[in-house]
This record gives C-alpha cells, sequence and structure tokens, in this order.
C-alpha cells in the first residue's frame, strides 16, 4: 500500500514547494519595493526639514539683525553692507520664491549669508549655506487698526513712527533638489 501511494504522487511535493517557493518571492519583491519606496519618502523628508531649519534660522538672523539696528536702516539696491541688508524695495515678482530660483539668492547683492550665532554657520547637512535678505516695505504713521500712533506732525515728518520690513529667507536641503523659502513683515517704530 505504501508502495502504491508514492506512485500515484508522481512529483506532487516538488509542484507544491516550488508553488510555494514563487509565493514566497513574490512576497519578499513586493516588500522591497515598500521598503525602498518608504526608504525614498522618508530621505525627501529629512531633505526637506533640513531646508526649513536652514531658512528658519536664517529668517531669525534677519529679524534679530533687523531688531538691533538702531535708527532707520539705510536702504540700497543690492546687498553690500555684511551686518544688514535692507534691499529698497520688496520682490516685484515672485521670481526669488520660486523653488527654482536658488540662482537668485546666491547672486551678490540679493541675500547675505547665514552667519548663525558668534559667526558659527556650521550647516554641516545642507548643500549650502542658507541666505537672507530684508526688504523696506513703507513707512506708515497709523498702527495696524488705522489709528494714528503718532500725533505729532512735526515727528510724523521727521519719519518717528512704525516702519514695516520684509524679511526673506531660503535655502536648499541636504541636496540640490529641494528649497524652501520663507517671509515674515516686520515692524520697527523709530
Amino acid at each position: 500500500m505504501n508502495k502504491s501511494f508514492a506512485a500515484r504522487q508522481q512529483g506532487a511535493t516538488l509542484l507544491v514547494c516550488m508553488v510555494m517557493l514563487l509565493i514566497v518571492t513574490l512576497l519578499t519583491i513586493a516588500n522591497v519595493r515598500e521598503v525602498t519606496l518608504e526608504e525614498r519618502i522618508t530621505s525627501n523628508m529629512r531633505d526637506r526639514q533640513g531646508a526649513l531649519n536652514g531658512a528658519e534660522s536664517a529668517l531669525r538672523e534677519g529679524e534679530a539683525r533687523l531688531a538691533a539696528n538702531f535708527g532707520v536702516p539705510t536702504t540700497a539696491a543690492a546687498c553690500g553692507a555684511p551686518a544688514l541688508c535692507v534691499l529698497a524695495t520688496p520682490f516685484a515678482s515672485d521670481a526669488a520664491l520660486n523653488p527654482t530660483a536658488w540662482s537668485w539668492w546666491t547672486t551678490v547683492g540679493n541675500a547675505l549669508n547665514y552667519t548663525g550665532p558668534q559667526g558659527n554657520s556650521n550647516q554641516s547637512m545642507l548643500t549650502s549655506t542658507p541666505r537672507w535678505n530684508t526688504a523696506f516695505i513703507g513707512f506708515d504713521p497709523a498702527n495696524s487698526r488705522g489709528m494714528v500712533e503718532v500725533t505729532d506732525p512735526d515727528l510724523r515728518s521727521k519719519g518717528v513712527g512704525p516702519y514695516y520690513y520684509q524679511v526673506n529667507a531660503a535655502s536648499q536641503g541636504t541636496s540640490d533638489r529641494v528649497m524652501v523659502t520663507l517671509q515674515s513683515v516686520a515692524v520697527q517704530r523709530y
């Protein structure tokens, strides 16, 4: 009986093992693809977070330098001073905020390099040093609620009151595929 049972199988075990091996191989390939996709997503998120951190640091530096300035800062058509870069006009177009416009940010006269606290600009994970600038938006003797802050016409004519500035920053991530730009508005009263 044992002999006739073995004769009837005629390789059925081999066929079942081959099908099982094929199923395990397909599952393994699917898992490898999923892990590769997750790694790409994680890498892109890490790259974007690095760029965001760099741009945030540069933005805070621009705001701090503007706040530390005594008196109305001198505006210029291009950045030249290493301490404070105040452009005469805010961005006329979105060209600088375009994610592919890193060359605009690295052009001398458009922005300054982030130097970090005490001159330490170590951004080891980033492709390049984050950059920032400020732009003069305007002087308005009224506050944000439309109320005139400086009621003395003589003081107003001398420029006493709130000055509005646009602070801009940009940074690339760990690769040049990602660029983050940030912008804030700062009010300084002189």
